[in-house]
């Protein structure tokens, strides 16, 4: 069992996760969710679901995730986003009572995420990388700095 699960897209979700988990210099590995693609080269302890960017591909999505977490029972779960990441912070927060944190993507300088609108409302922490983002969100919300750019 992982104390510590990571969910996220490919690409600049994962990159960004990557760079969070190397930073945080954790006693042990987390164990990530992501989509199927080349990032079975550079996460060892993973689960790769299909991509839930399609609607057809949701349901399906959703049942790996709940199966996943119900088998892994995470204490924390980590998200940069998007559809999966948002759906594990979801199910672990409500089903499983796990910490949940939740980054906003650095993409998103001046608009939120639809994923982050949503873990919002299901994060413990909920951080944003950009100051203009903190007049979208509520209180809770706090700067972290941009994890591409440093803090600008």
């Amino acid at each position: 069992m992982k104390k510590i699960l990571c969910a996220c897209s490919m690409g600049g979700h994962l990159t960004e996760m990557l760079r969070i988990i190397e930073a945080l210099e954790l006693p042990e590995k987390p164990l990530y969710i992501t989509y199927n693609g080349n990032a079975e080269n550079v996460l060892k302890e993973a689960y790769f679901i299909g991509n839930m960017g399609k609607i057809r591909n949701i349901p399906w999505g959703l049942i790996k995730i709940l199966v996943i977490l119900l088998k892994e029972r995470p204490k924390v779960v980590i998200s940069t986003g998007a559809e999966n990441g948002m759906f594990a912070i979801f199910i672990s927060k409500v089903f499983l009572r796990s910490k949940t944190i939740y980054i906003e993507c650095s993409a998103q300088v001046n608009n939120p995420s639809i994923s982050g609108r949503v873990c919002y409302y299901f994060s413990d922490l909920f951080f944003v990388q950009w100051r203009p983002l903190l007049n979208c969100y509520g209180k809770r919300a706090k700067y972290g700095g941009n994890l591409i750019f440093g803090n600008l």
